[in-house]
């Protein structure tokens, strides 16, 4: 009798110990793993974003400046006479900052050449390290000479 007095209290103790200390426990541990499955995914975040952000910081020092514009057309018009491609004058006009930081500019670039000159030019166009895109392109040939009129797009900085 006395033995199953003493077995029937180990039992009662055992249940009040797991009840007090081991169900509170599991419950953290739980509660724990997905707290630190929240950090990691914050920290790998965090990463991503620090990487990001070097690579915005190339981007936004390849954003020409308004007093830039007149540099970057240069350029444009050395390569296309490097490529054998004569220019003829580029128009642009400058818009007046609207409340936000960078502005779309548009301009017109009128070339002639060869063929084989004004492909190597779009594609030198295409893939310079400038931020410039090609948003309409116009071609005409006449005794072997082709005419290309291209309204490039960039975005320029306020002052």
């Amino acid at each position: 009798m006395t033995a199953a007095i003493a077995c029937v209290g180990l039992v009662c103790a055992d249940l009040l110990l797991y009840s007090v200390l081991i169900a509170p426990s599991a419950a953290r541990l739980k509660a724990a793993e997905i707290r630190s499955a929240e950090l990691r995914q914050r920290h790998a975040e965090a990463v991503l974003f620090k990487k990001q952000r070097q690579l915005f910081a190339g981007i936004m020092a390849g954003i020409p400046a308004q007093k830039d514009m007149p540099i970057l057309v240069k350029e444009l018009v050395q390569t296309a006479r490097r490529l054998n491609v004569s220019v003829a004058s580029v128009k642009y006009d400058m818009p007046k900052q609207a409340g936000g930081e960078f502005t779309l500019l548009t301009f017109s670039f009128p070339a002639e050449g060869r063929y084989q000159d004004i492909k190597r030019f779009i594609y030198d166009v295409e893939t310079a390290d400038r931020l410039v895109g090609i948003r309409d392109m116009k071609l005409d040939a006449e005794k072997g000479r082709v005419r290309l009129e291209m309204k490039l797009v960039t975005y320029v900085k306020g002052q």
